[in-house]
């Protein structure tokens, strides 16, 4: 079964987090899902960036897959997992400064444990949603 993400609003969970609300979110570009979107409407497929926080966060597999009516992860959760995010974006531009190499969008910085890749692009993108969304004080559903 699949996962899909929705930023939503911290006081509103009925009303998307979207590009509208913050423009630093315009050009984002995940992966989306069967009824989620590409990550500027603050939805995308969930199922593919789960194994990388799980990983980053130390966690044992499904850190989103959460239960209950009111379950969301939090605007500080949001912020902890962006700022794991850009540890992972700072770790590899350092790794590539001193190799003299420059990141395109496309170079696979990352392989979860589980054998997704993850591009420059993607933890960035990633990363300013969660960024963005902490700061504003949204957080995030789930559906699974």
């Amino acid at each position: 079964m699949g996962l899909d993400c929705y930023i939503v609003h911290g006081n509103n969970r009925d009303k998307g987090f979207t590009h509208e609300d913050d423009d630093r979110i315009k050009d984002i570009n995940l992966c989306g899902g069967m009824m989620s979107g590409h990550g500027s409407d603050g939805s995308f497929r969930g199922k593919v960036y789960e194994p990388l926080i799980d990983d980053l966060m130390q966690h044992e597999g499904g850190i989103w897959h959460l239960e209950g009516e009111d379950a969301h992860i939090t605007s500080q959760e949001l912020k902890e997992q962006a700022d794991a995010l850009g540890q992972l974006i700072t770790a590899k531009l350092e790794d590539a400064d001193e190799l003299d190499e420059v990141l395109k969008d496309d170079t696979i910085i990352y392989q979860s444990s589980i054998g997704y890749e993850y591009t420059f692009k993607e933890v960035c993108d990633l990363e300013t949603l969660f960024r963005v969304a902490s700061e504003r004080g949204a957080v995030m559903t789930v559906w699974w």
